[in-house]
């Protein structure tokens, strides 16, 4: 595909204001690193002249990698129309609290059915290379935010927004979990210095806890919620926090986007696993504190439940997804050399466990 089919003239001058040609030649760069989620056609930064757009084209399209195959109906948890429907809606513009979403300049119908949406190119330091520190402010920015839906600000209704999203996505993660039992797995060189003692029962224990820990999500108050909150997808704007990939925005508990973020910047490699108890610790005071800021008068152990509890339901395949890469031999794992991978994935998986003990634990307590 050609510069021009990737960004088509009247769509440039739509969102630059000026005429394509000269000067106006606009300049068109991939971004990012493979994209392994069906719905994204591909992501690019536009420019013409001194400035700058984001355009990030959707397709529905039944190939990808497995785990993230989009679907055609509204209620599917990986709707490929999500996004631009959220930007069209103006939702995405209505954030409070010190977090937004990019400016939309344009969403753009397509005469092969795809849809191009057009966005502020962001210029803050993403949370790929933010203190931990940085972690509490945004934190607190997503707490205000989500908070003002629990105290008054009705969620918003529309069919297109994503619901039960966490149970449909942990419905196509359980097809490693008999590796946990194969003892050949676990001895593999590489697993076995980083598991001397494989947590067997404990892994066990944890994804059979899975229904306890999403009943006690479906108990807290809901909220609008990102479901994909990961550092990537985090930058500075303004004082405030910006966040991009909506893809699968829609109706969640509190203190379920806080939950994804902590594991997910260990596991991505953004924060190293010797920091992941204060960064847990920083993410809830943060979050609770802007829950606060909001006017929500729920405990901070609510908060923790939700938090555990999410970390506990979703990564419970993290474990038998390292016996599956060893023992196929796979020289990656999240794109990373094996032994490398492991030296962030073992000790996350012994916080996941103590995240599964604590909500274990706060469920017979709070419940």
């Amino acid at each position: 595909m050609d510069d021009r089919q990737v960004a088509p003239a009247g769509e440039v001058e739509r969102v630059f204001g000026t005429p394509v040609g000269g000067p106006g030649v606009p300049i068109v760069e991939p971004v990012g690193h493979t994209v392994v989620a069906s719905a994204t056609a591909g992501i690019w930064r536009v420019r013409v002249g001194e400035r700058s757009a984001v355009l990030k084209v959707l397709a529905h399209a039944p190939g990808g990698t497995g785990n993230w195959r989009s679907g055609a109906s509204e209620d599917h948890w990986y709707y490929w129309r999500r996004e631009a429907e959220a930007y069209g809606s103006g939702l995405l513009a209505s954030l409070a609290g010190g977090l937004r979403a990019p400016t939309c300049h344009l969403v753009a119908e397509r005469d092969d059915g795809s849809v191009a949406l057009w966005l502020e190119d962001l210029r803050g330091a993403p949370a790929t290379a933010w203190p931990i520190e940085r972690y509490g402010a945004a934190a607190r920015h997503l707490g205000r935010a989500q908070g003002e839906f629990a105290c008054g600000r009705p969620p918003p209704t529309d069919r297109w927004l994503s619901r039960g999203w966490l149970r449909a996505y942990l419905t196509q993660r359980d097809g490693d979990l008999a590796l946990l039992d194969d003892p050949t797995a676990w001895r593999h060189p590489l697993v076995a210095a980083a598991f001397p003692d494989p947590p067997v029962e404990e892994l066990r224990a944890m994804r059979g806890g899975q229904d306890r820990f999403l009943a006690a999500l479906d108990a807290m108050p809901r909220t609008l919620a990102h479901l994909d909150l990961h550092p990537a997808n985090l930058f500075d704007a303004d004082g405030g926090t910006a966040v991009v990939d909506w893809a699968f925005v829609g109706i969640g508990a509190l203190g379920e986007d806080p939950g994804n973020l902590v594991p997910d910047a260990a596991l991505d490699f953004h924060v190293p696993p010797h920091q992941l108890d204060r960064l847990h610790a920083t993410v809830l005071d943060g979050y609770a504190a802007g829950l606060r800021d909001a006017g929500w008068d729920g405990s901070t152990e609510q908060v923790r439940l939700s938090m555990a509890a999410t970390m506990a339901a979703k990564y419970a395949w993290i474990g038998p997804a390292i016996l599956r890469a060893s023992s196929e031999g796979r020289p990656l794992l999240n794109r990373r050399p094996v032994a490398e991978a492991l030296a962030a994935w073992a000790p996350t998986v012994d916080f996941l466990l103590a995240r599964a003990r604590e909500a274990a634990d706060l469920v017979g307590r709070l419940t």
